[in-house]
């Protein structure tokens, strides 16, 4: 049982309702519950890589190390651009803000206020790799561990981070906070598709509901104006953990998210690679909208929207065939003969 359909869907589903979430933000228009999909990130991220490392059975160095190589360089690359850009055209990414601190900070994913007060990063959306990278740490630190005392670890660590924020108010802002139980959910999420457990809680009218439940509980925020940054792994990290939960149910079905028709086959299959690419789709899709933005300043906001989502996700998607996928095969490549080594 491999839920990769699923996966590749709902990473698409999430990179697109952040893009949304960013071209309306920008364009004087409301689709909060676009946010949502970095929680749904969060969860998935929490998922793979448990169901990985039961798979693969990783060392800390070389989970770090895999890690490193598919996160860093990408993230680095877009930083230098976003960079490159404001100070060849100050006015065009308003939010970013060259100061060499700041830089070098975000470059090291180390969490930090920026000149502004704000705790984000020179690529302002990259302030979720600063959570993704303390997750890996901690993970790292579970594989230390014996198998049947990682989960064990894992919360123990993630839930005294979530705890220590409430305590130091810098530090809640910054990482320390509930978000954090969201990687926890995923990896629960993970050992409940290896031993069976999301199997036996009913078929596939449990994985539809289970689905419909977690679109209608984020649709319902939508139209009730409903937000909230401290109750939002509540209000956004439980409707997403329905949805992940219903996608993967469907997956040991043998269903997964692809289906009935070859039209809605062709649908998810693009809606697949666009998964592949999400990751260079998020990077890429800020500085794409303040650009769009900075161009059309004039333009009705909805006509703005509807031309920034495409373009980013034709950047997206040229950024992962031509830039992330032969960076990231080629560091692996050049990475294999010293693992290899270790190993030996």
């Amino acid at each position: 049982m491999k839920p990769l359909s699923s996966i590749q869907i709902l990473r698409a589903v999430a990179a697109m309702g952040v893009l949304l979430f960013h071209a309306c933000q920008w364009s004087g228009l409301d689709f909060a519950v676009g946010a949502a999909g970095v929680d749904l990130f969060f969860l998935i991220s929490g998922f793979v890589l448990w169901l990985s490392a039961e798979h693969a059975a990783p060392s800390p160095g070389g989970f770090l190390t895999a890690r490193a190589v598919r996160v860093a360089p990408l993230y680095w690359l877009w930083t230098g651009l976003v960079a490159l850009m404001a100070w060849r055209w100050p006015g065009m990414l308003p939010v970013v803000n060259l100061d060499l601190r700041h830089g070098l900070l975000s470059l090291a994913f180390l969490p930090h206020l920026d000149p502004w007060g704000g705790p984000f990063p020179l690529l302002p959306s990259g302030w979720t790799l600063t959570y993704e990278v303390f997750f890996y740490l901690v993970f790292a630190l579970a594989l230390i561990l014996p198998k049947d005392r990682r989960f064990q670890a894992l919360a123990v660590m993630l839930t005294t981070a979530a705890l220590v924020g409430f305590a130091y108010h810098r530090w809640y802002i910054l990482l320390a906070n509930p978000l954090l139980l969201e990687f926890l959910g995923g990896a629960a999420l993970a050992r409940c598709w290896l031993s069976g457990a999301l199997a036996r809680l009913g078929g596939r009218r449990t994985a539809l509901t289970s689905l419909a439940l977690g679109v209608l509980f984020l649709a319902l925020q939508q139209i009730a104006g409903i937000q909230s940054d401290f109750w939002r792994p509540v209000l956004f990290g439980v409707p997403a953990a329905m949805i992940l939960a219903g996608a993967l149910k469907l997956d040991q079905g043998d269903h997964g998210l692809t289906p009935w028709t070859p039209v809605w086959r062709g649908v998810a299959t693009g809606l697949a690679h666009l998964g592949d690419a999400s990751y260079s789709l998020y990077l890429s899709q800020l500085p794409v909208v303040m650009a769009v933005l900075a161009l059309t300043p004039a333009w009705p906001g909805p006509i703005r929207a509807a031309i920034t989502v495409p373009l980013a996700v034709i950047v997206g998607l040229a950024g992962y065939t031509w830039i992330e996928r032969p960076l990231t095969e080629s560091l692996r490549r050049a990475l294999a003969p010293a693992a290899r080594l270790r190993t030996a």
